[in-house]
């Protein structure tokens, strides 16, 4: 089994865990395209338009198996909040380059949160 996870900060201290229904093996854009930028513009009274094309801009990992892949700093409490969230134990971190947000997608989200 392996689907994507957007990991997103929406404030109040927790992070919150995305993932598709039923765990649906998908490319994190198409994820992102369909679910996950409408999430986030709501919260952020932001318009979905400037979003759609910034599936970088939030962290994201892949589970596969029981591995985590996710190319930003792992915490413990990190992967408690995934496993919780996912319904399951005994998963552990792999970086990965590919999992790791772009810069030019984080400024140009900021850029738009400053702006609202």
């Amino acid at each position: 089994m392996s689907f994507p996870i957007y990991i997103l900060d929406l404030g109040g201290g927790e992070d919150a865990i995305v993932f598709p229904e039923r765990k649906a093996d998908l490319d994190h854009c198409a994820f992102w395209e369909a679910t996950v930028a409408r999430l986030v513009a709501r919260h952020f009274r932001l318009p979905l338009e400037a979003l759609v094309n910034l599936p970088y801009c939030q962290r994201r990992a892949r589970i596969n198996s029981e591995i985590i892949y996710y190319g930003e700093k792992t915490t413990k409490k990190l992967l408690r909040t995934i496993e919780k969230a996912v319904g399951a134990t005994g998963l552990r971190f792999v970086y990965d380059n590919h999992e790791k947000r772009l810069e030019y997608d984080v400024q140009k989200f900021t850029s738009l949160r400053l702006r609202s």
